[in-house]
């Protein structure tokens, strides 16, 4: 199966996308005790927590399997102008590139280990630091969000867990027209979903929304009394030694690659500051892999804290139906029977760029893939990398 071939139905990105608001109704009846009447659940397979997690990821893979994968790279660069890709095996080794152009016009290499927009990869970030902060027993799954934003619609029904499950409701603020292009602050995101009628009561049914997001980023920053990008470098990115991940910020410059949208490069810097907590980081496949695997090997959450996260996890339809993809606090669960097969993980797409982060269980990896190429699902560069796997196991 050819690169751009992959099925879409079978692998859709987790993009920074909302659903219709045409969904949205009156809300007159909202009680604390809501009826969930959303899409159908599911959690993690039990077997899935049998792996051990613990084992490193350190040192290289073998030199035929990097050669392997170095061809499957070699032929997603010729759908896209780059690509930073990571595979890691467990007590195996890692791999990473980074290669291709990071703008084609005119055109400029990449270097190694240059950082792409992740966009809703982030949201696993933000999830991991808000469970932290409960685990500290600084906040509560069940706290409701009026402590913090009081004029929200139902914000005395809505709780910090409903935001981290999608279950809350709210309108996206890049569903709305009126977001723009410009740099929008926190504020004025949240501003513009709240300012929309809600989609449904709150803990009733499901829907991606990025202003929930947005509102867990401010309370972590209330909570923790400093700006969230510090947040994350005090608590994640300096422990884990993500030291090409950050947070992008308004009228700051960053190496980061140019995105492109069918080839032509995209002039958006201070628009990829806008998303803030829901999907503002800049990364690498390489960091992406490393903090995925520290987060199911319990380095930065107890074990039954992460198990729950892959709980009662609603289906993601709408823009995501076909998807086969479930929902659950910052984290997706995949299931692609004809493809890499169950897997743990999040995707992101902003404007020129696509990206994915997972955990296969079917081939015990880790693997992560960015594209600098709105246009080409990165989902595709992880199937790719998942047959190369294979096909080295199969002749080994």
């Amino acid at each position: 199966m050819s690169l751009l071939k992959i099925s879409a139905a079978a692998l859709l990105a987790a993009s920074l996308s909302a659903l219709p608001l045409g969904i949205a109704h009156a809300q007159s009846a909202c009680t604390a005790s809501p009826i969930y009447a959303g899409p159908p659940m599911r959690s993690a397979p039990e077997a899935v927590w049998q792996k051990d997690f613990h084992r490193p990821i350190d040192g290289e893979l073998p030199a035929d399997l990097r050669a392997a994968l170095d061809g499957a790279l070699d032929k997603m660069l010729s759908h896209v102008p780059a690509a930073s890709v990571a595979v890691a095996i467990p007590a195996e080794g890692f791999w990473s590139a980074t290669r291709g152009l990071a703008r084609k016009e005119p055109p400029t290499p990449v270097f190694a280990d240059q950082p792409f927009q992740v966009a809703s990869t982030s949201k696993t970030f933000t999830a991991v630091v808000v469970l932290q902060l409960i685990e500290e027993k600084r906040l509560r799954l069940e706290d409701t969000i009026d402590k913090w934003f009081p004029d929200a619609p139902n914000a005395r029904l809505i709780t910090i867990e409903q935001l981290l499950r999608h279950t809350n409701g709210l309108v996206s603020f890049n569903a709305l027209q009126s977001l723009g292009t410009a740099y929008r602050a926190p504020a004025d995101i949240i501003a513009l979903g709240t300012s929309q009628p809600p989609q449904f009561c709150p803990g009733t049914s499901w829907s991606y929304t990025n202003t929930g997001y947005a509102m867990l980023g401010v309370i972590v920053e209330k909570t923790e009394g400093m700006p969230l990008a510090d947040v994350l470098a005090k608590r994640l990115l300096r422990p884990l030694s993500l030291t090409h991940t950050v947070m992008r910020k308004p009228g700051v410059e960053l190496p980061v690659a140019t995105g492109h949208a069918a080839g032509r490069p995209v002039e958006a810097p201070d628009q990829y500051a806008t998303p803030y907590a829901a999907g503002a980081l800049a990364s690498t496949a390489g960091d992406l892999v490393r903090f995925w695997q520290a987060l199911l090997s319990g380095k930065v959450l107890p074990d039954d804290t992460v198990h729950r996260m892959f709980t009662r996890m609603p289906a993601m339809l709408g823009p995501y139906a076909g998807g086969n993809s479930s929902y659950g606090m910052g984290v997706q669960l995949y299931d692609v029977p004809d493809g890499p097969g169950l897997m743990l993980g999040h995707s992101g797409g902003i404007e020129g760029f696509t990206t994915v982060v997972a955990y296969v269980p079917a081939d015990d990896l880790y693997i992560a893939v960015s594209f600098n190429e709105k246009n080409v699902p990165a989902e595709a560069g992880l199937w790719a990398l998942v047959r190369a796997v294979r096909a080295y196991r199969v002749v080994r």
